[in-house]
């Protein structure tokens, strides 16, 4: 749903700009509007989709073969998914898939585990 949104709103600024630019009025320029809105969002919602079922897929087998569901599966789940996304383009680009990756599992299991990180460098001190 959020590709769709974000992908709608990008084909309609891209519609907006391109009808525009050619000069078209009326119902033509309408239809090319929902033209650019449909194929944008759709193609940015099956992206999305896509990562989404690779990520879930990797996070349960990661959690099944480890036998607990902690940190290190989200990190590991986001790091392949990255790699395996990106891998049709190259080793380069495969290997900077898996680093943006790691680097918003990074962020989103610190902000998730804040609690626990506080709890256990008080523990520290």
């Amino acid at each position: 749903m959020v590709g769709a949104g974000i992908g709608g709103a990008s084909g309609f600024y891209n519609g907006l700009r391109m009808t525009v630019l050619e000069g078209q009025t009326g119902k033509l320029r309408r239809t090319q509007l929902l033209n650019h809105v449909m194929k944008r969002g759709a193609a940015t919602a099956n992206t999305l989709g896509v990562v989404a079922v690779m990520y879930s897929g990797f996070g349960v087998l990661f959690s099944w073969l480890r036998g607990c569901d902690d940190e290190l599966n989200t990190l590991g789940a986001a790091t392949t998914t990255g790699m395996l996304f990106r891998s049709t383009s190259g080793l380069k680009k495969c290997g900077l898939g898996g680093a943006v990756g790691f680097g918003l599992a990074t962020v989103y299991c610190l902000i998730t585990s804040r609690d626990r990180i506080n709890s256990f460098l008080e523990s520290k001190s």
